[in-house]
């Protein structure tokens, strides 16, 4: 097992944190009609929103891993 530094910054895995509780949210009230926010916090279709935020959220860490990878598959390349 490694250990050592992340192999990416906290800040992008702190957002995609965020964005898979929202996107969890979301997808809980649109498939099993799941309340889990207050009622004050609600509104029309909010499933739908709280779904393309953490779609939104996560899609940075996605993107820096494909960086990542594509630098690491030049590198391996003569």
């Amino acid at each position: 097992l490694k250990t050592g530094p992340l192999p990416f910054p906290p800040f992008l895995l702190s957002l995609d944190v965020i964005g898979t509780v929202f996107l969890g949210l979301g997808l809980a009230k649109y498939f099993g009609n799941v309340d889990v926010l207050p009622l004050s916090w609600r509104f029309d279709n909010y499933e739908s929103v709280l779904i393309g935020a953490g779609a939104a959220l996560t899609l940075p860490l996605m993107a820096h891993m494909v960086k990542q990878a594509m630098r690491a598959g030049k590198a391996d390349r003569p």
